[in-house]
C-alpha cells in the first residue's frame, strides 16, 4: 500500500468526455494513473518553487528594513523641495536590486510581512544533554521517505530499548527540566523493553497472527506503532500476552507523555520569535480510500541557512474537535531542504482504543512552532479547504470506470428498467461518496443519487432509477462523484450511441 505524499495539481481537472455504446465500453479518464513517488516528485517541484519564491519575500522584507533606515538618514540631509526625491529613487533601486526583479507577485503560506523582524539569537547554548533526550523521545522526522522503516525485528527494537536507557542513564545536567524528564524516559523505556522480552520468550501457536492485530512499539519510545503478529491458540496464552501488551501500551503512554515536556526545554534555550518571514513551507497529506494509512507531514527550510537543533511541535486540529500534538527534533536542518513525519492512524485494543494514535480523523489544521537558538517561528497551515480539495483531486486522477447503460427490455414476467452500471478500475479503492447519475437527452434530464460507504476495484454498482422513473433514452450520461469533507467532485460525462 503506498503511503507517499502526492503531488498538489495547479488546477482541478477538466470533466472527462467518454463515449459509450449500448454494449459493454471500457473508458478510461484522460489523465494517466502516475505512482506515488513520481507524483511526489512533483510535490517537490512545485514545493520547491515555491519556497523559492519566499526567499525573494524575504529579500525584500530585508530590503524594506534596510532602505527604510537608509531614508530616514538621507532625509536628516535632505528636507525641503524636489531634491527629496531623489534619495526616495535611490531606495527604490535597491530594494528592487536585493529581488532581482522589478515587478510580479511572489507567495508563501508562511505569510510573510512586509516589515517582518528577526527574532534575537540565545545567548544560551543548548546542553548537549538536550540533544541525548530528544533523541530518544522525539517523534521520527526524516530528510527522505526511503528513511522510513517497516521492517525491524522484535530483537533489534528489544535492542534499541537498552540502548535508550543506557544513553538516558548518563545524562548529568544542571537544568533540572532536563534530569526529570530523562528519569521519566528512562523508568518507561525501560519497562517497555522488559515487556518486550517477557512477550518475545512466551510461547506461541505455529499460526501466529490468528487471532491479534498488529500492535507493537517501533523504536519504543514515542515513535510509531508497528506490528508483531501474536497468534494465541488458547484462553490462558491470550490472557497472559494481553497483561504484558497492556503493560506496554502504558510504557508507551508515557513516553508519549514526556515527549511532550520537549517543548518547554527548548523554548528555554531559543532565539526571540521571528515575524514571518516566508522561510518555512508547510504541506500535509492526509491518508484517502487507497493512499494511506498513514497521513504525512512535511516542511521546507526555504532560507539561505541551516537550521540547527530545531525542536518541532506541529499541533493538529480534526474536524469532531480532536487535537494531538507531535513533537520533533532535527539536529541539523540544511538550507533548501525537506523534513518529513509519518503519523500513525493507530489500533485498537481492549481499554486502549487510541494505541499508537499519532494523527486525527479529518484534519482541519497544522498549528507549527519550530524553536531552535537561532531561529523561532510559530505559524498555522490550513488543510481543511483548498489544500485538502487539491489533494483529493489528485487522487481522483487515477479513477477509472467500465460502464454499460440499460435500456428498457421487456421481459414474460417483469422489464428491466432503464439504468446504468459501472465498475471502478485505477485505483484499489474511495472511501465513502455521493454517486449522481444525470441522464440526458435534448431538452429533457433527470436525476438521481446513491450513497455508498465505499467502492472497491472491480466492484461493479448498478443505478437503477425508481420503476418508471427515466421515460426516455439518454444521449448523455453525467456522473458526479463527491466525499465528505472536502468541496472537489469528479465529473465524467458520457455519450451514448445509438
Amino acid at each position: 500500500m503506498n503511503t507517499e505524499p502526492t503531488l498538489r495539481p495547479q488546477g482541478l481537472p477538466e470533466h472527462d468526455v467518454l463515449t459509450m455504446d449500448i454494449a459493454d465500453l471500457s473508458f478510461d479518464s484522460d489523465s494517466p494513473v502516475e505512482s506515488d513517488r513520481e507524483r511526489y516528485a512533483g510535490l517537490k517541484e512545485n514545493k520547491v518553487e515555491l519556497a523559492e519564491q519566499t526567499k525573494k519575500v524575504s529579500a525584500v522584507v530585508s530590503g524594506i528594513a534596510r532602505a527604510e533606515k537608509a531614508f530616514a538618514e538621507t532625509q536628516k540631509s535632505v528636507s525641503t523641495g524636489s531634491r527629496t526625491l531623489t534619495p526616495l529613487l535611490v531606495v527604490l533601486g535597491f530594494v528592487f536590486s536585493l529581488t532581482g526583479c522589478g515587478g510580479g507577485s511572489t507567495a508563501s503560506n508562511d505569510g510573510a510581512s512586509p516589515r517582518a523582524k528577526l527574532g534575537t539569537p540565545s545567548t544560551r547554548p543548548l546542553p548537549p544533554e538536550f540533544r541525548v533526550l530528544a533523541k530518544h523521545l522525539a517523534f521520527e522526522m526524516k530528510p527522505s521517505l526511503d528513511d522510513f522503516r517497516d521492517d525491524k525485528g522484535l530483537s533489534e527494537i528489544i535492542a534499541e530499548g537498552h540502548l535508550a536507557v543506557l544513553d538516558l542513564n548518563g545524562i548529568q545536567t544542571e537544568d533540572a527540566d532536563i534530569t526529570y524528564v530523562a528519569n521519566q524516559a528512562k523508568a518507561a523505556c525501560g519497562e517497555a523493553a522488559s515487556r518486550l522480552q517477557q512477550i518475545k520468550a512466551m510461547p506461541k501457536p505455529s499460526d501466529a497472527g490468528s487471532l491479534f492485530a498488529e500492535s507493537f512499539v517501533h523504536g519504543l519510545y514515542g515513535n510509531v506503532y508497528y506490528g508483531y503478529a501474536l497468534g494465541v491458540d488458547a484462553a490462558e496464552k491470550q490472557k497472559a500476552i494481553m497483561a504484558e501488551l497492556q503493560g506496554l501500551l502504558a510504557a508507551a503512554d508515557k513516553l508519549d507523555a514526556a515527549q511532550m515536556m520537549l517543548p518547554r526545554i527548548a523554548e528555554k534555550y531559543a532565539a526571540s520569535p521571528s515575524d514571518p518571514d516566508g522561510r518555512i513551507v508547510v504541506d500535509i497529506d492526509e491518508s484517502w480510500g487507497s493512499y494511506g494509512p498513514n497521513d504525512w507531514f512535511c516542511i521546507y527550510n526555504a532560507g539561505s541557512e541551516d537550521i540547527e537543533d530545531c525542536t518541532i511541535q506541529v499541533h493538529l486540529t480534526g474536524g469532531n474537535g480532536q487535537s494531538r500534538k507531535d513533537v520533533h527534533f532535527v539536529r541539523h536542518w540544511p538550507a533548501n531542504s525537506w523534513m518529513y513525519a509519518r503519523y500513525e492512524p493507530g489500533l485498537e485494543f481492549p481499554d486502549s482504543p487510541d494505541a499508537g494514535k499519532s494523527t486525527v480523523a479529518n484534519i482541519q489544521k497544522a498549528d507549527v512552532s519550530i524553536w531552535s537558538p537561532k531561529y523561532t517561528r510559530t505559524l498555522t497551515y490550513a488543510y481543511k479547504g483548498a489544500e485538502k480539495d487539491k489533494d483529493i483531486a489528485e487522487w481522483c486522477k487515477g479513477l477509472k470506470f467500465t460502464g454499460r447503460y440499460h435500456p428498457v427490455v421487456s421481459e414474460i414476467i417483469w422489464d428491466t428498467q432503464r439504468g446504468a452500471e459501472f465498475t471502478l478500475d485505477g485505483v484499489a479503492n474511495i472511501p465513502k461518496c455521493r454517486v449522481d447519475i444525470t441522464f440526458r437527452e435534448e431538452g429533457k434530464s433527470k436525476a438521481w443519487h446513491w450513497e455508498h460507504d465505499s467502492w472497491v476495484k472491480g466492484e461493479k454498482k448498478t443505478f437503477t432509477p425508481p420503476r418508471g422513473g427515466l421515460a426516455f433514452d439518454p444521449s448523455k450520461i453525467d456522473m458526479a462523484i463527491s466525499f465528505p469533507g472536502t468541496s472537489y467532485v469528479h465529473e465524467v460525462t458520457l455519450t451514448v450511441n445509438e
